[in-house]
């Protein structure tokens, strides 16, 4: 998703909201030295948050995982979206 030097939370939000149920690339801090990366689809949108439903490889079990607006607006978390093309390599990998 582009990132706009001057986006508000708002404008985050609602882009976010624009790509509800799109396959995206999740690239976020775990701690200070630790990131993960995961792919999933953005599954609900709420007044400061967002969730992602992430499928876990190993126990088959979906994941959700929150993320506040001013995460993406910070920068402590990433994502991008998976074109058609790419979802089928992705979710196989």
């Amino acid at each position: 998703m582009p990132q706009n030097t001057h986006a508000t939370l708002n404008d985050v939000r609602r882009e976010v909201e624009a790509h509800k149920g799109d396959l995206i690339k999740l690239q976020a801090h775990k701690s200070k030295k630790k990131l993960y990366r995961k792919i999933g689809r953005i599954e609900g949108i709420y007044p400061s948050i967002f969730t992602v439903r992430v499928e876990n490889p190993r126990s088959h079990v979906p994941e959700r995982l929150s993320f506040s607006y001013s995460d993406v607006l910070t920068r402590s978390v990433r994502i991008a979206l998976i074109k058609d093309e790419e979802s089928e390599a992705a979710l196989t990998a």
